[in-house]
């Protein structure tokens, strides 16, 4: 019988949960990391979820169409890669603003499905460094204004963005480590998947410890990646301190289902990605290498030996070879220890 999909939104999801038995051994670790592949994902990141479910269901709401509206996003990359895909696979009109900073990679995958790309200046960021995520608002806004038909995905305060995770992510990591995943960790960007996914497994065990990777405030301010604005960590953001929640926090994350906050210099975070590449033949983004850093000082732990530490690994290292990592690499990582 043929087994033929019609579209790649037939794709999403079911990414596999790996096991790195050899970086284990290597490293002499007592717990067992247990990697969330999410670039296997059609268009190559965690993302694709929740542009996906935002579409969907707003469709499913009557609130858009594909002959009448024009999708209208601001966003550092992966969520706009994703929804540029799926607005191309379902006959949307694509406009997204970009800022500084993104990887030429990523530039081209947005041109390679047809999205209309806004310029954003420096300037026009200013307020949000001194605001927080809520000066994105009129950045969006004007978007809006110059887009007849437009619609917002919304990404930072959509619903459907936690939902994607809550209803696909959570249950997938449960289901395939047979409910016995003991610890998950993940960074906050739009704040949707670390969120859906520590509500969900939660709900089913409450003693599942949930731990947010958060960037070294030094690594941004020193960033070794020329012309990043984020330090090189793409995507992700400090998003609480000792007073709770800071200005960069999502309105789609919830500390409620956090448990513990863990701070990853970017020199950290690329020898995680040496360390996956070397000895399991996978090769990570900068998110997905702070988030298993974070769970590699876990595994050392002698209190987690033989739990089953998921790290979700966002996207993989090709979206940031112009950025040559391994010179960086080379030049931070003497003398960094996990």
């Amino acid at each position: 019988m043929a087994n033929i999909y019609q579209s790649i939104t037939e794709l999403v999801g079911h990414t596999p949960l790996v096991e790195f038995n050899r970086l284990k051994e290597a490293l002499g670790l007592k717990g067992r990391i247990v990697g969330k592949l999410e670039y296997f994902n059609p268009a190559g990141s965690h993302k694709d979820r929740i542009a996906l479910e935002i579409i969907e269901q707003a469709e499913s709401r009557g609130e858009i169409s594909p002959d009448k509206t024009t999708l209208v996003e601001f966003t550092s990359g992966n969520t706009g890669i994703a929804l540029a895909a799926f607005a191309a696979a379902k006959g949307y009109r694509f406009k997204i603003g970009l800022q500084p900073g993104v990887s030429v990679e990523r530039l081209k995958l947005l041109e390679a499905y047809n999205a209309e790309i806004l310029p954003i200046s420096s300037e026009d960021l200013a307020p949000v460094y001194e605001e927080g995520i809520e000066a994105f608002g009129p950045i969006i806004q004007k978007f809006l204004d110059e887009t007849p038909n437009g619609w917002a995905t919304l990404q930072l305060s959509n619903s459907d963005n936690v939902n994607a995770h809550y209803k696909h992510t959570g249950p997938e990591i449960w289901q395939d480590t047979d409910g016995k995943v003991d610890i998950f960790i993940g960074g906050v960007g739009t704040g949707g998947s670390t969120h859906g996914v520590s509500k969900y497994l939660k709900e089913q065990n409450p003693n599942i410890k949930s731990i947010v990777t958060q960037p070294d405030p030094a690594s941004i301010e020193n960033s070794a990646v020329e012309g990043a604005t984020d330090g090189g960590f793409h995507g992700i953001h400090q998003v609480h301190d000792e007073n709770g929640l800071t200005k960069m926090s999502p309105d789609n994350f919830s500390d409620k289902v956090i448990d513990e906050y863990e701070f990853i210099t970017y020199a950290e975070t690329l020898k995680a990605i040496h360390l996956l590449a070397k000895y399991e033949g996978i090769f990570v983004g900068a998110s997905a290498g702070a988030s298993l850093a974070v769970a590699i000082k876990e595994a050392r732990k002698p209190e987690n030996e033989g739990k089953i530490i998921v790290p979700l690994l966002p996207d993989n290292g090709e979206r940031y070879l112009s950025e040559d990592l391994q010179r960086v690499r080379h030049e931070l990582e003497d003398g960094v220890e996990l």
